[in-house]
């Protein structure tokens, strides 16, 4: 009953128009990301390179090629990505969208920088992103409407436009989702180090 209840509260129609409006700023930012790409080859590739660099360089050196190591630090970075779009969703309502827009954008360099440097084509790209990267956004938007709800409730509550029992009682609906978030992204990381690397011809 508890498993009905959660998946319900998913789809009603707040978090449905949540979910849309999430999609269309990932999918503007993907656009803006390789338009960037194509308007400024050489200063988007600083920044993606700088990203490996800071991101991936220092956990590769310490964790080799272990691919336990790598699932870990995946899932704990994308756990941390979530935990913070919704504590501040609930703050700033209007944060999980510019969020998620900018994770679009990265992506949407990243595939104009490895089309340039022909390391795969553009649609093998998004296609080897495709299975880990479907449940990944589905924990990453989870998190976000659920900062966005939130946040509208609490908004509503400090502009006296709607009673509001606080900050912490408009969360406790969301409460139980948050197991199902956990799920997503953990199962999101064993397939993006285990099954998402022989689909793009990656060593680890």
């Amino acid at each position: 009953m508890a498993i009905k209840g959660r998946f319900s509260l998913c789809l009603s129609q707040g978090f449905r128009m949540t979910y849309a409006l999430l999609l269309f700023f990932f999918l503007l930012g993907i656009a803006f990301g390789y338009g960037a790409w194509q308007q400024n080859q050489a200063q988007a590739a600083e920044i993606i390179e700088m990203l490996m660099k800071n991101m991936a360089g220092p956990v590769f050196r310490t964790g080799g090629s272990n691919r336990l190591f790598w699932t870990g630090w995946v899932f704990i970075n994308n756990l941390q990505a979530g935990a913070a779009i919704f504590f501040l969703g609930g703050l700033f309502p209007f944060f999980p969208p510019f969020f998620i827009s900018g994770n679009g954008m990265i992506i949407g360099m990243l595939a104009g920088y490895v089309e340039f440097n022909k390391l795969m084509t553009r649609n093998r790209f998004f296609l080897g992103l495709l299975p880990h990267g479907l449940f990944e956004l589905a924990g990453i938007f989870l998190a976000a409407a659920m900062g966005v709800l939130w946040g509208r409730r609490n908004w509503l509550g400090w502009l006296r436009l709607r009673n509001s029992p606080g900050f912490f009682a408009n969360m406790k609906d969301f409460v139980s989702l948050i197991p199902l978030v956990v799920f997503l992204l953990f199962l999101a990381a064993i397939i993006e180090i285990f099954i998402t690397p022989a689909l793009l011809s990656i060593s680890i």
